[in-house]
């Protein structure tokens, strides 16, 4: 009986591996998942990583609370305001003790995870160029309520002789976003004329260095290519010369959103002339990435399906229970079987709509009913008070705070749960799941 209730749960665990892939929610907000998006990243481009500071993260959290308490979304504080530890961020950093020369400060109240926050951060290009920089070694994160404050410091890159060229999205990447959205007051789209709120993820080529200032980069030939169809993609090219945002970098933007799940090829031919010499150095470079799938989204009839042969269930000879499905299609069985072992259930209209793409609520609920099955019912108690309940159905609020309970929810923040499930958004829930069945049977 035992060996028999593990060997289930495992197969339900191994099925939905493989054909879903659910990210419901993030995991928890953990700095540590932060600073590591952004050293994959780093490491890619192989440059030094960046690493947790306590000082600056006192700093940041200190700078957060100030926003918040004193309602100014600002990189400055004024003296006489609460939580006041000095106007800029270096005097901040100084205040906490951390004494390095160089600081960053950058901040957000659109972002609902420090993740989430170094993603937004990466994705735009002017402060990419500065998350990127092989100057900044230390990272501090603070945030206090929906104030989020991301503060860099370092030394020196390495002595005088640093050069690194650094390009993004880097050579072989995947998965990069088709289309972008700015959320800072910097907007490289913003004195081009027409709708660009559809516009892909803008292209960065960086030159750091100690030794050497770049006064000018001149471009001989910038393309992007689709190599699926070998036709170029619409650019405009921005140079440091023509923006006072930019020193070290170009940016490439793509006037049009980019296809999924297909590869591109960034070619850049460029002269950088520096300050104090009259010397061109000419490089040539050339990298290839390959965008996001497009999400595929899963009904619940497939679901259920999966989710009857994954638990080894007797297949039941089909009745009519939902007016809705026809009893001599091949789905019928699955739909009967988990009905009647109460893993599913149907509308009020006494419709099943096997054909309508599930959502996160029910997602959640079938996980619940089939832990139960096999581990007994989860008892709620009077602590649990369910922190938001509005974008949930009614009928799912106990699988909800059940899910919660089994600590199959981690993000506490504002989530609709009746968004759809799409195959790319389960990995993380799975990884939750399997963490719960180990620790059960342990």
């Amino acid at each position: 009986m035992y060996v028999s209730k593990i060997k289930k749960i495992l197969s339900l665990i191994v099925v939905i591996c493989l054909l879903l892939n659910i990210n419901i929610y993030a995991s928890e907000d953990s700095t540590d998942e932060a600073i590591n998006y952004i050293n994959n990243i780093r490491e890619e481009l192989e440059i030094r990583t960046i690493n947790f500071n306590k000082e600056l993260t006192q700093s940041a959290e200190y700078h957060s609370k100030y926003m918040s308490i004193n309602d100014n979304f600002s990189t400055i504080e004024e003296s006489g305001n609460k939580y006041y530890k000095g106007r800029y961020s270096w005097d901040r950093a100084s205040y906490n003790k951390y004494f390095n020369p160089y600081i960053a400060e950058f901040i957000s109240n659109t972002v609902k995870t420090k993740k989430e926050g170094i993603i937004d951060f990466i994705n735009n290009p002017y402060s990419r160029i500065v998350f990127l920089d092989p100057l900044y070694n230390h990272i501090g994160i603070g945030q206090y309520e929906e104030m989020y404050t991301f503060d860099l410091g370092g030394k020196s890159r390495v002595l005088n002789k640093y050069e690194k060229i650094a390009i993004y999205p880097y050579d072989n990447m995947e998965n990069v976003p088709v289309k972008w959205e700015n959320h800072y007051k910097i907007d490289p789209y913003k004195e081009l004329k027409g709708d660009h709120s559809s516009n892909a993820l803008p292209i960065t080529l960086s030159y750091y260095s100690d030794k050497y200032k770049i006064k000018a980069i001149y471009s001989n030939e910038i393309e992007l290519i689709n190599l699926d169809t070998k036709e170029p993609v619409e650019t405009k090219i921005i140079l440091p010369q023509d923006d006072k945002n930019l020193d070290n970098s170009l940016i490439i933007l793509p006037l049009e959103s980019l296809e999924y799940n297909t590869t591109y090829e960034v070619r850049i031919n460029v002269d950088y002339k520096f300050e104090n010499n009259i010397t061109r150095k000419k490089l040539d470079y050339k990298v290839n990435f390959s965008t996001q799938r497009k999400e595929i989204t899963l009904n619940r009839g497939k679901f259920t399906e999966y989710l009857v042969k994954s638990l080894d269930l007797e297949i039941l000879n089909p009745k009519k229970i939902f007016k809705d499905i026809d009893i001599e299609l091949n789905n019928a069985k699955y739909i009967y079987t988990a009905y009647k072992n109460n893993l599913i259930s149907g509308y009020g209209d006494n419709t099943f709509r096997a054909d309508l793409d599930i959502t996160k609520e029910q997602v959640l609920t079938i996980l619940v009913r089939a832990y139960e099955k096999n581990n007994g019912e989860i008892k709620l108690d009077k602590k649990i008070n369910y922190y938001n309940n509005e974008g949930i159905s009614k009928w799912a609020i106990e699988y909800i705070m059940k899910a919660e309970k089994l600590e199959l929810i981690t993000n506490k923040k504002e989530v609709n749960y009746q968004d759809q499930i799409t195959y790319s958004q389960y990995q993380d829930i799975i990884k939750l799941y399997k963490k719960i069945v180990e620790k059960e049977y342990k």
